[in-house]
């Protein structure tokens, strides 16, 4: 090849170089936004003073809150980050309890409806904030696995502080994967029931689903970059985990709730999870009703408590 020629691929190799460049930019660019997106949570609901903005919704929880003997807990995570909980004991002879986890990019006192709810059923509370979010540490959730392993903490903590509680766990969305991941693991005999509301049956499947309904971007090509960061900041690999797995290996009885409009996590995954389920089991699905909506629903709290006081003691 003679150098005049050499010459003339000189600039053609430039460019191809140059696009692969810019087009390996974009690629980590894209995969960064997807993983920051779902999995950094500064943004995280924290309410001062534990009072959420009033409504005709909230002002009576505010006042209840107010009002309740409450106490605010905290422990070590397995990986060395401080958790908060609020635990409200206003029922001091009863033995049952609820572990209450909220959802993603919210805190424990977005559940005060329910907390307040819980109350009337005669039921003691611990409902922690989850790792990032309101008091509690952290920068990144793992959006229901290694939160179910903060879970296993929380339950640890208060069989020993109330040795003969009868623990229901309930979580929302991203708490609900908690609730799953953790009912497939070895518990302590004080937990008599579950209840997740929301929750999704494939962490990846979701990510998926998430980013090409909100960019029309294929985001499967862009998955192993975001599990290298995850591997990286948080620490495990979506291609380890399965919540479909841990639901195979559980054993207590469950209740799977989900809204049937749910466009974030459609109401398919409570059936692929209730069919996944090792255990006895309940299918609920709440007609009308979105995202985080069910607790509008008029048969709402009849459904979480009539479920609950059949296995809480």
């Amino acid at each position: 090849m003679s150098k005049k020629d050499n010459r003339k691929k000189h600039p053609v190799l430039k460019t191809a170089g140059a696009l692969a460049a810019t087009g390996a930019a974009a690629y980590g660019g894209y995969s960064f936004l997807l993983f920051t997106h779902a999995f950094n949570t500064d943004k995280s609901r924290f309410h001062p003073d534990g009072i959420i903005p009033n409504s005709a919704e909230t002002a009576s929880a505010n006042e209840w809150l107010k009002n309740s003997d409450r106490v605010d807990d905290t422990l070590r995570s397995y990986d060395d980050l401080t958790l908060h909980a609020m635990r409200i004991e206003n029922h001091p002879e009863a033995k049952k309890w609820m572990i209450l986890l909220h959802g993603f990019h919210r805190c424990s006192y977005d559940l005060l409806p329910l907390m307040m709810e819980a109350d009337r059923h005669g039921y003691n509370l611990l409902v922690p904030d989850q790792r990032a979010s309101g008091q509690s540490e952290g920068t990144f959730t793992g959006l229901g696995w290694p939160e179910h392993y903060d879970l296993l903490s929380w339950i640890n903590y208060l069989t020993v502080l109330r040795p003969e509680a009868s623990i229901v766990l309930y979580g929302i969305d991203m708490g609900a994967s908690a609730v799953m991941n953790a009912v497939g693991d070895i518990l302590p005999s004080n937990v008599a029931a579950a209840i997740e509301e929301g929750g999704y049956a494939d962490l990846k499947e979701e990510l998926v689903y998430l980013a090409e309904k909100n960019t029309e971007i294929p985001a499967k090509p862009f998955i192993p970059a975001v599990d290298l960061l995850i591997r990286q900041n948080l620490h495990f690999s979506m291609n380890d985990i399965s919540t479909k797995r841990q639901l195979n290996n559980a054993k207590i009885p469950m209740l799977f709730l989900h809204g049937s409009d749910d466009q974030v996590v459609p109401a398919f995954n409570a059936e692929v999870c209730a069919a996944s389920y090792g255990g006895e089991k309940e299918l609920v699905i709440l007609e009308s009703t979105g995202f985080s909506g069910c607790r509008y629903h008029a048969s709402y709290f009849d459904t979480i408590f009539s479920f609950a006081d059949k296995y809480a003691k």
